[in-house]
């Protein structure tokens, strides 16, 4: 038997938001007045850099850096801009004026990084000073894969996308914070070696094969050995936070040539 429904109760049900009525048109829904972030992940001024970029560049944050003694924002970012078959790591400098949370440009676009042979930027010492400046607030994503040798496949797949022209231009800018992320600090602002890593991992023209041989030194020390067409050459990794880095790069060498042999007399055969 089916009890009567109170007057109260019917009451209650009809006041209730929740009882399948759309809200009034001049209370709209909270998701038609919440924006929809800009980006996911650390980054806070994705948003900021994104308005200043020119016309058709895409772009990946890779380091941002807040100094509040002299408010000013650094943003490193990979951009590739419309019509440059190549990436670059640029950075952005905005300064914030007291009070306010708007940032203006100070300065944009200047390629510091080097993706491919060159003279070092002479500004990238600046940068490593101001990394240390006191009460300077970084986020820098640092590490990939859970083992050194995935790490080292994703850096090389990474490099790979990176230096292709025909990839999409989102997965370049991407790929290239890969790399970035994969890197620790020596070998990225102390000794700007990423083309060096290219040329380890996904060398030009390509070969037909360099051959990978890690070791553990210990649970957060690794050493790969590549050896191709003789030469030999050797990464260290480091466990990070996030995953693992290479710290150093021993660039190719060629191998030793064989000693003379030598003959009952004590000279060489060559001789």
């Amino acid at each position: 038997m089916e009890r009567p429904v109170s007057l109260a109760l019917l009451l209650l049900m009809s006041a209730s938001p929740g009882c399948g009525r759309d809200p009034a048109p001049d209370q709209p829904r909270a998701s038609r007045s919440t924006p929809t972030p800009a980006t996911t992940g650390p980054w806070r001024f994705v948003p900021t850099l994104e308005q200043h970029l020119p016309a058709g560049a895409v772009a990946e944050p890779i380091l941002e850096l807040s100094l509040p003694r002299v408010q000013t924002v650094i943003v490193l970012a990979a951009v590739l801009r419309q019509g440059s078959p190549s990436v670059n790591i640029e950075r952005w400098t905005f300064e914030q004026t007291p009070g306010e949370e708007s940032l203006s440009l100070v300065e944009g676009g200047q390629a510091l990084l080097r993706l491919r042979p060159g003279p070092r930027h002479q500004e990238l010492a600046e940068l490593r000073r101001q990394l240390a400046t006191p009460r300077a607030v970084l986020t820098r994503p640092l590490g990939l894969g859970d083992e050194p040798r995935a790490t080292l496949d994703q850096l090389t797949a990474a490099l790979s996308t990176l230096g292709d022209p025909a990839s999409e231009g989102r997965a370049r800018v991407q790929a290239a914070a890969t790399v970035v992320r994969g890197l620790d600090d020596a070998v990225v602002l102390e000794r700007d070696a990423i083309w060096e890593l290219d040329d380890l991992l996904d060398p030009t023209p390509p070969v037909i094969e360099v051959a990978i041989e890690v070791s553990m030194l210990s649970e957060r020390r690794a050493r790969a050995t590549l050896t191709r067409q003789g030469h030999t050459a050797t990464l260290e990794l480091q466990r990070k936070t996030e995953g693992w880095a290479v710290a150093a790069i021993d660039a190719w060498r060629a191998p030793a040539p064989p000693e003379p042999t030598r003959n009952s007399g004590g000279t060489s055969i060559e001789d």
